[in-house]
């Protein structure tokens, strides 16, 4: 039985942020592990008798998307590895799908001997997908879109700079290992479910050699070309909004990640530090990215978190089937993001503010203060520019859910001003 005794804390891994790719191929070999010799008969026990109904159904969301993923990324990283020229990064992305087969198995086997869910593995896999959330699948059909394109093309340097996006920062950086981080933590607390616990150290250890495989290799594709560069800020741009709803619990119910000691809260703040660092890593400014270039970056990390979770509550962010029913604050944020976003000499040349008039809320307008623009609620009364359309129609179009161009077109949206200001419309906001 490999367990307890021999297992390290999550955060013990190694520093690998300068290990060359070799160094990261050797540390594999360095930690073997099995996930078939996991003792998992104390947890079988311990999961009914330790833990509570909202737990269990918590563990089966959790690692439902947990199962899923690995299973994905083991199917699609042959593509990656196929499309990489160099010989040290192709064994290493090697020992990665094999590390990715071996997660696999582990939870295969933890949700079906434990959890009792399906009796072989492909009915466990399928056992899951009620449990999937609709960021999850939206972020996993683009791994599995980008991984077919990339088999069609593997000398395409900017789609291969696409699927590490994907792959090691999205997934493993961003979504595993702050999934991973919490529930450990409170198992570690609580003493319980070793075969578990165990299983997640090690497989955080593994994470974090694909992590810092794909901070390295993706530093060197952006620095290739331009077009690499560009193809990774697409890909960030087009995947953060659906990364924001995977861990969206049924019915924004907080105690399905409070019954195991963390919020949601803190689950954002881990996952945004961690892209932002992830960013930086690799030479991309966060205010190149879209939605981070409106966000206050100013505030400490929580604070954003919590920001961040009143535009899901408010359906703005997250699932894109639910329509927007803003919350007050959530105007104040949207609007300051509005702000933040707009061409201030752009915003000049109109020489007066610009309103938004809604049908269904108050009015709130943006004018030029010094050299920045100021979001406040109200009407101007003196705008040179107004734009009328209904609540959610104009949340939509602020985070991009929404084209402007179509809400014209089927008047959602309509535009009232001088023909010089309606001309500069399309400039505003970058």
């Amino acid at each position: 039985m490999c367990q307890t005794g021999e297992t390290e804390g999550m955060s013990g891994s190694p520093d690998l942020r300068n290990a060359s790719f070799r160094d990261l191929y050797r540390a594999w070999e360095d930690h073997p592990w099995s996930s078939s010799a996991i003792d998992l008969s104390l947890d079988a026990k311990q999961w009914t008798e330790e833990l509570g109904e909202r737990q269990r159904e918590s563990a089966l969301w959790n690692y439902a998307m947990f199962l899923k993923g690995v299973e994905t990324e083991a199917r699609t990283l042959s593509a990656v590895m196929d499309a990489t020229p160099f010989e040290d990064e192709r064994a290493f992305l090697a020992t990665q799908i094999v590390d990715e087969a071996r997660h696999r198995m582990f939870l295969d086997r933890w949700l079906r001997e434990v959890a009792g869910q399906g009796e072989d593995p492909v009915s466990t896999l399928s056992a899951m997908e009620d449990h999937l959330t609709w960021g999850f699948r939206q972020v996993f059909e683009e791994l599995e879109r980008v991984a077919d394109a990339l088999r069609k093309k593997p000398r395409d340097r900017p789609l291969l700079t696409q699927a590490v996006v994907l792959c090691h920062v999205i997934i493993e950086a961003v979504l595993a290992i702050p999934g991973e981080h919490f529930i450990h933590r409170y198992l570690e607390k609580r003493d319980i479910l070793p075969g578990l616990a165990y299983g997640l150290t090690q497989t955080a250890r593994d994470e974090q050699r694909h992590v810092a495989f794909g901070a390295k290799f993706l530093d060197e594709l952006v620095h290739h070309s331009k077009e690499c560069r560009s193809a990774a800020i697409e890909m960030f741009d087009r995947v953060i909004p659906w990364m924001v709803g995977v861990f969206i619990p049924p019915n924004l119910d907080p105690s399905y990640t409070e019954c195991f000691d963390f919020t949601l809260g803190e689950i954002y703040a881990f996952g945004l530090r961690a892209l932002e660092r992830s960013l930086q890593d690799v030479g991309i400014n966060p205010r190149e990215i879209r939605i981070l270039a409106r966000d206050d970056r100013s505030l400490p990390y929580e604070e954003r978190a919590r920001r961040l979770l009143v535009l899901i509550e408010s359906g703005v962010v997250g699932d894109d089937t639910r329509e927007p029913d803003l919350k007050p604050e959530a105007y104040e944020i949207l609007f300051e993001g509005m702000a933040r976003a707009m061409d201030v000499d752009v915003a000049r040349s109109l020489e007066g503010p610009l309103e938004w008039t809604f049908t269904d809320a108050e009015p709130w307008h943006l004018l030029v203060v010094g050299d920045h623009v100021e979001a406040r609620p109200g009407t101007p009364g003196d705008a040179a520019l107004r734009l009328e359309s209904a609540s959610g129609d104009w949340a939509k179009i602020a985070v991009g859910r929404f084209d402007p161009r179509w809400a014209l077109l089927r008047r959602r949206l309509r535009v009232h001003g001088s023909l010089a200001s309606k001309a500069k419309v399309s400039k505003l906001f970058d």
